[in-house]
């Protein structure tokens, strides 16, 4: 029968009805779709499983979206019309079903539910709608449009769109309507399906397959061809590892089938880029401005031997004949020096050449040049195709040479083969521009911010960077995590304060009910985008008081603005909106037709600064314009008179797009500058406050609103617009305590401090449940608050508590808070890390405790005041006294003892990875690395990264294993204890009176390639990397009494694990006759690795007692 599109609609619903659930504090650490999602697999496994199931069918539903090759020219409007007929809806039913229409109003999916729940149909059992009939009544659909793929065009027969979609709609509930009319408009909104996690429950091999063929129908072509037919569609974790590595060789790429892309990071400053690179060796290429293609070549099929695909999937073929001769000429196509015999896979980017000006010329010119299905689009205010411009191809990679699978080759073999295949052709054809940096030497970071400003004056899009030893896909080779393998983007838009800014007005909203769907959170949403124009007569305007004109130069929706953004313009605009009919206010004139019609007019515009990168001719308009643009401030007490003129965004567009060519060599100079400078400022923005008033509410002020993130996808710094009075924001819950009452007198009466916001992290995906889960713990408690603290007299200890919900409370007096104690002797579990560093999951009993921002940090001038969001504050009783102490700070992975397992060592895994600056030696031996433990130069080493840890004679070392391999890394704890015992006991040399071994996952080497940097003396460092791989710890205290400790238990995690038990290994220190026993012991607390971490903040250098250091080498 085949697959119940009501099975289907239930995941859906329920998913939708999560909605409620993720509102919740549990939510935060759990992630509930993800629950439903696998409860619903474990559900309907066996039916998934059926022969009778399709599984192209299956995922095209559940992926519509994906589909690019399907095209049903059908909108809301026209589907809301067939729907009506099909259903055969009376004069006010069908009123009804078109308030999808009114502002503020349901989707067009929900009318359809509402206007069917009426009159429910009848289904009797064994006519359901199956997924099979659904999905063979969209190809139908899509045959009949000229958009759709060649092969659905091939199908094309006379279609009747009633005919196709009446019988569904009347075989459906009420509720299932809903859903198959989201599907045919190709957006479930508001449910958001976890695309990688579906397609792993599917089949675990769909994400690597899609990786390699990306194309539902051949991805489940290959799942049902020997032999991956026999593999289980949902193993075991480690029996899945185990078939994957097998399947890799049978999952290869095949021409005609479009290829994936890898993901992409984006550098958000040249130090984050260089932070990512860490040591490895990179290709910087040029990105180009222009349409990416897959070329595939298959000289078996001529004449059509050329097949190209767009970034979105489509055979664009046709589209793009105009390339094709360039493409058979530069390889030698059917010439005797042609390098490939049988077929070829590239990658390169379109572009358009001019002669003339002997360039690449623009984005908006390749619309002249390349038709859509046949058609030229967006040119109606374009010129004619200039005689002199015409088509280029640049290449940049090559995937597949005749049988050599290129993809599992390092990038620089693919690039010299590459320059093999490709006789370059000017104006023509060529190869991207490449330059090559070697991140392990110490002038990379000079070399990058020198490519990077000679690319911004040359007006270049941005830069690509690729590991020059790495492959297409991380999962194409052995011993690499999916951190590797990615691409950097690097664009002076991603960088905050390099991008193309510009202050325009928004004079009027629109409502569209499909966007309202992907913004439920918003309460009374009116307008769901915003028209964004320009004076045309600021002059008359200003000097002789005209009636403003304004015109629409763009249309900007949920994509650019964040939702705080968006719930304030709907606040604040419905007392400024007016039909735009009845506005006398100013006049509006269209910049192109395209634009959707105003539902409101703002009578007292808002003005907005706008970020974007670049400024572009968008289609079928005759001015430039920002390219994608960010709503980056919204400026509430600004005229729009003062904001740019149509005239003048026209002369800020042609400077942005010149070349200086007289002037190259300033230009760049003065771009790196620019770089440096942006680049050489902390991690921490301050803003200093220049106003005694305060906000207490959770909305922004009025004189100073900034966005939680620059760019919809991007980790951004908050910050304030520097042309007017600067606001800090305190917020709190109701019913505060008395203490936070007396905030606002001290407020008041209190000089401005310095805020200094972080920013935030971002967390990647996984593919397993807890992966999802992880990932929804770590941003689950992002707020966008900030939190003031200013002093009094009183004594108070403050601590952020993980387990509350958030709502921010201001603080006060933390002058005269006493100084941190040392905290009690190590107890059996390990919650304790060292004497002189107190716990921070611990509450004093005279402690206050306050809701922190979890992401935030409040330093006071004097730097003599610190709150960190994990952390107890505690300050000198005298800071006004107290003197910093000097220390060449150095990360802990450099100045401790590493022990590197025996199976790592053997094939250099984890080594390769660690940086050769190091004062401790890395070792595989068990002797050795005890030695170095109890060597003096360690211990002095110690003191340049936990100087706490030091003075208290704690010694500190890290083992890197493969977790994953439970026997051997039992084998390995066990060794490092037996020879730890050992010396304890036999030892004339004094060993440490504690001691910590931090047992880590050797991938965080791969994962954290900065373990240089001073990062790693913080705190928070510590608490996030515990989170991913911390495993345990070994620890060892002279001072416990040894009266019912005779042996050393290792236990390993997980009930269904061997334990190991090493009896008569009981370490008794030397001491004389008086010998002090010694307990070792195992302890599974993740937070004891914070430890590690005895920092708070890097500038200033506080410690987490409160003491105030300074780097001696920073201060270099």
């Amino acid at each position: 029968m085949g697959f119940k599109f009501s099975f289907l609609c239930d995941l859906l619903s329920d998913l939708e009805a999560n909605r409620i659930v993720k509102a919740s504090t549990a939510a935060r650490s759990r992630d509930p779709d993800i629950s439903t999602i696998d409860s619903w697999f474990k559900l309907h496994r066996r039916q998934i499983a059926e022969k009778d199931t399709d599984l192209l069918a299956l995922l095209s539903c559940f992926f519509p979206e994906k589909r690019t090759d399907r095209v049903y020219w059908l909108q809301d409007a026209s589907l809301a019309r067939v729907i009506a007929r099909c259903l055969l809806l009376g004069v006010s039913r069908k009123e009804e079903l078109d308030s999808w229409r009114a502002s503020g109003g349901s989707d067009l999916g929900q009318c359809v539910e509402n206007v069917m729940r009426q009159a429910e149909n009848y289904v009797p059992n064994g006519r359901e709608l199956t997924l099979e009939e659904i999905d063979a009544a969209m190809d139908k659909l899509a045959s009949r449009c000229r958009f759709s793929g060649p092969r659905l065009r091939r199908q094309h027969t006379a279609v009747d769109v009633e005919d196709t979609l009446g019988p569904l709609y009347r075989r459906v509930s009420s509720r299932d309507a809903k859903w198959l009319t989201r599907l045919i408009l190709k957006s479930y909104c508001p449910v958001m399906l976890p695309g990688k996690f579906i397609l792993h429950k599917i089949h675990f091999l769909l994400p690597h397959l899609l990786l390699l063929q990306d194309s539902f129908e051949a991805a489940a072509g290959m799942l049902s061809t020997s032999p991956l037919n026999c593999f289980q569609p949902c193993p075991e974790p480690g029996v899945a590892r185990l078939l994957c590595e097998n399947a890799i060789q049978y999952l290869i790429p095949r021409i005609g089938i479009k290829v994936g892309r890898p993901d992409f990071y984006k550098a958000r400053s040249i130090k984050h880029c260089c932070q990512m690179v860490g040591r490895r060796r990179m290709s910087v290429e040029r990105k180009y401005d222009g349409e990416y293609c897959q070329i595939h070549v298959d000289l078996s099929q001529q004449p059509d031997c050329i097949q190209i695909f767009s970034k979105s999937g489509k055979d664009s073929t046709i589209d793009r004949i105009g390339i094709h001769n360039v493409i058979k000429q530069c390889l030698r196509m059917g010439q005797r020096d042609c390098i490939f015999s049988r077929r070829c896979i590239l990658e390169g980017e379109l572009l358009v050449w001019s002669d003339r000006e002997e360039k690449i010329l623009e984005f908006h010119k390749l619309r002249k040049h390349i038709t859509r299905s046949g058609a030229f689009i967006g040119t109606d205010s374009d010129s004619q195709p200039r005689p002199y411009e015409h088509l280029m191809i640049m290449f940049y990679d090559v995937l597949l040479y005749d049988n050599d699978i290129c993809l599992a080759w390092p990038h620089r073999e693919r690039r010299l083969l590459l320059k093999k295949l490709i006789a370059q052709i000017p104006g023509r054809a060529g190869i991207a521009e490449q330059e090559v940096i070697d991140f392990s030497r110490s002038d990379s970071k000079s070399c990058l911010e020198r490519t990077f400003a000679r690319g911004i004056a040359q007006r270049w899009e941005g830069f690509v960077l690729k590991c020059c030893d790495e492959p297409y896909f991380p999962i194409l080779a052995t011993d690499m995590d999916q951190t590797f393998g990615r691409w950097i983007k690097l664009k002076k838009d991603y960088i905050p304060g390099l991008g193309d800014t510009v202050d325009l007005v928004l004079i009027g909203g629109g409502y569209n009910s499909r966007d309202a769907s992907a913004l439920k959170g918003i309460q009374g949403l009116l307008w769901t985008h915003f028209h964004v124009g320009c004076l045309e007569n600021k002059n008359a305007v200003s000097q002789f008081n005209a009636l403003p004109k304004f015109r629409i130069v763009d249309v900007i929706d949920h994509h650019s603005l964040s939702q705080k953004f968006m719930h304030l313009l709907n606040s604040i605009g419905r007392f400024r909106a007016c039909e735009p009919d009845s506005n006398s206010a100013f006049i509006v004139q269209k910049g192109r037709t395209d634009l959707p019609d105003m539902d409101a007019a703002f009578k007292v515009p808002f003005v907005v600064e706008l970020l974007g990168s670049g400024f572009d001719k968008p289609s079928n308009a005759s001015y430039f314009t920002l390219r994608f643009p960010r709503v980056l401030k919204i400026h509430v007490d600004r005229a729009f008179e003062e904001t740019v003129s149509f005239a003048e965004l026209q002369e800020l567009a042609e400077k942005a797009r010149s070349v200086p060519t007289d002037e190259l060599l300033q230009e760049t100079a003065t771009w790196r500058k620019r770089v440096e400078h942006k680049d050489n400022r902390s991690e921490y923005i301050v803003d200093r406050s220049q106003d005694t008033t305060v906000s207490r509410c959770s909305t922004p002020s009025a004189a100073s609103i900034s966005p939680s993130s620059v760019s919809p996808s991007s980790r951004q710094v908050l910050s304030t617009s520097p042309s007017f009075p600067r606001h800090s924001l305190v917020t709190h819950s109701p019913g505060t305590s008395p203490l936070c009452q007396k905030i606002q007198t001290t407020w008041e009466r209190s000089r401005a401090r310095p805020v200094i916001k972080r920013r935030l992290s971002s967390a990647f995906q996984d593919v397993s449940e807890e992966g999802h889960q992880r990932k929804n713990q770590k941003i689950s408690h992002a707020s966008e608050q900030d939190i003031v603290i200013f002093t009094d007299n009183s004594q108070v200890s403050l601590q952020a508590q993980q387990t509350t919900p958030l709502s921010s409370c201001a603080l006060t007096s933390l002058d005269n808070i006493q100084p941190r104690k040392d905290s009690a002797d190590l107890g059996s579990r390990g919650s304790i890390m060292m004497a002189s560093v107190q716990d921070e999951n611990s509450v004093s009993q005279r402690a206050t405790s306050h809701q922190l921002h979890d992401k935030t940090e409040v330093i006071e001038r004097n730097r003599s005041t610190v709150v960190q969001e994990t952390g107890t504050v505690s300050v000198p009783q005298n800071p006004d006294k107290a003197i910093p102490v000097k220390i060449c700070l150095r990360s802990p992975l450099t100045t401790i003892p590493i022990y590197i397992g025996r199976s790592l060592s053997s094939n250099l895994d984890g080594r390769n990875h660690i940086p050769e600056t190091r004062e401790c030696r890395v070792t595989s031996d068990a002797c050795h690395f005890i030695d170095e433990l109890v060597n003096t130069k360690t211990r002095q080493a110690l003191t340049r990264s936990n100087p706490a840890a030091a003075s208290a004679n704690v010694a500190l070392g890290v083992v890197f294993v493969d977790i994953n391999r439970r026997k051997r890394l039992l084998d390995e704890i066990s060794t490092i204890s037996t020879e730890l015992a050992t010396r304890i006991s036999t030892t004339q040399q004094e060993v440490p009176s504690k001691g910590h071994l931090f047992v880590l996952d050797w991938r965080l080497l791969k994962d954290r390639t900065d373990i240089e940097s001073s990062r790693f003396c913080l705190r928070q460092t510590w608490k996030q990397i515990a989170m991913d791989h911390f495993h345990s710890c070994i620890t060892w205290d002279h001072n416990l009494s040894p009266g019912n400790v005779d042996r050393l238990q290792v236990e390993a995690q997980g009930p269904a694990e061997p334990r190991y038990s090493l009896a008569g290994q009981t370490g008794m220190a030397p001491g004389g006759d008086n010998k002090v026993s010694t307990t070792i012991h195992m302890a599974w607390d993740c937070t004891m690795l914070q430890g590690l971490g005895e920092f708070l903040s890097i500038e200033p250098l506080v410690h987490v007692n409160g003491d105030l250091y300074v780097d001696t080498k920073a201060s270099v």
